[in-house]
């Protein structure tokens, strides 16, 4: 079990080395991450995009392009197209979002003829190792999926299960997040979590509660002040947050106020999918790389 990022760099370092491809890498911190990914030998690095001005940025960073394939595209949409087919030829390849749209980019993900759609669901999953908190909490939808309903969040809760447990994590705890820890028929969120739960309570892969506010999901101090006595109560390994607004606010908030190192995957492709935000710190987007790394490993 991971509990920490340096734990996962070191585990992929352990690994057969993968294939990352890159749409759009035309940035700094996007490429010396990449360049530290292919030193420390984790990926063969792929580099599709404007390749005069990645060439001028390898001359700005001191970086050989010695052991890279770079090819160039004539715009966005050229970089996304080209990307995902060279990633849906190589089984084990990873595909990573660079200085690109998200949409952009899930576009042609989602174009059948690429065959990087397994029939799954997709859903974006952030990874934040917080100081302050005594794991790596685990949050899903931040960036992609914008108001699931209770079958998509079922669909988001099967895509994380299967990623978390295959890190070790034995029954993880699941918290259903809303502003409150009780049904208010006027707050969907809250509904929505009572029957989902209703419906999940008896699978034994995991622990789940909700409606849960944030303060009782992972703070057991504040669970015991509220009354509330639940396995989940103060330990949450996962966060499925109601809406993208919840759970992006979440996810920058808890890096740009708690310090935090955030990474981000897509789940629910026939390969992992690098999705970070352009705002993103250089070590998140190699800490990104790492997991997905180590997931086409143990998925």
């Amino acid at each position: 079990m991971f509990r920490n990022f340096t734990q996962v760099v070191d585990y992929a370092r352990s690994l057969e080395t993968k294939d990352l491809i890159v749409a759009s890498p035309e940035d700094t911190s996007i490429l010396i991450a990449i360049n530290d990914a292919f030193q420390m030998g984790l990926i063969r690095p792929v580099l599709v995009g404007d390749k005069k001005k990645i060439l001028d940025l390898f001359m700005e960073l001191g970086i050989s392009k010695a052991g890279y394939e770079i090819y160039n595209a004539k715009d966005k949409k050229d970089a996304a197209l080209m990307s995902v087919k060279l990633v849906s030829k190589q089984e084990n390849s990873i595909l990573m979002k660079g200085l690109i749209d998200t949409i952009t980019l899930l576009d042609e993900v989602h174009d059948k003829e690429h065959g990087l759609l397994t029939g799954d669901f997709l859903s974006h999953l952030g990874v934040i190792d917080i100081p302050a908190y005594h794991k790596l909490l685990f949050i899903s939808d931040a960036a992609f999926n914008i108001s699931p309903n209770e079958e998509e969040k079922i669909k988001i809760i099967n895509n994380t299960l299967e990623f978390v447990t295959s890190l070790g994590i034995f029954k993880p705890k699941i918290a259903l997040v809303s502003a409150f820890e009780t049904v208010h028929e006027e707050i969907q969120s809250t509904v929505e979590a009572k029957n989902i739960v209703e419906q999940l309570r008896d699978d034994e892969r995991f622990y789940i509660g909700g409606p849960m506010s944030i303060d009782i999901a992972v703070s057991h101090e504040a669970a015991e002040t509220k009354g509330i006595k639940h396995v989940v109560a103060g330990d949450a390994d996962v966060l499925i947050f109601p809406n993208i607004e919840a759970g992006n606010t979440f996810y920058k908030s808890t890096t740009f106020f708690a310090n935090s190192t955030p990474v981000g995957i897509i789940l629910g492709a026939s390969n992992p999918i690098v999705l970070t935000s352009r705002s993103d710190s250089y070590k998140s987007k190699l800490y990104s790389i790492a997991l997905a790394v180590v997931s086409t490993d143990i998925l």
